[in-house]
């Protein structure tokens, strides 16, 4: 997950599609924060991966169970 693409705001999963609020602009709250990972998961996640991924997503990877997430409605 290259750094050019550490915006805040709505974004789309890179692996799910799903549509998060990215807040990387406020760490604390931000969803991926809370997860970790090794550093293995971590690189392979980084090259095959160009943006951020959901927490749903990040939990999954990461094999740890999930809080609910904090979703926005698909718009057509």
């Amino acid at each position: 997950m290259s750094n050019a693409n550490m915006t805040p705001g709505p974004k789309q999963c890179a692996r799910c599609g799903t549509t998060f609020i990215c807040k990387v602009d406020d760490l604390p709250h931000c969803q991926c924060v809370g997860v970790n990972m090794s550093p293995q998961v971590l690189s392979q996640l980084e090259d095959a991966y160009s943006d951020c991924l959901c927490s749903r997503c990040l939990k999954e990877l990461s094999g740890k169970e999930r809080a609910p997430d904090e979703l926005l409605e698909a718009r057509a």
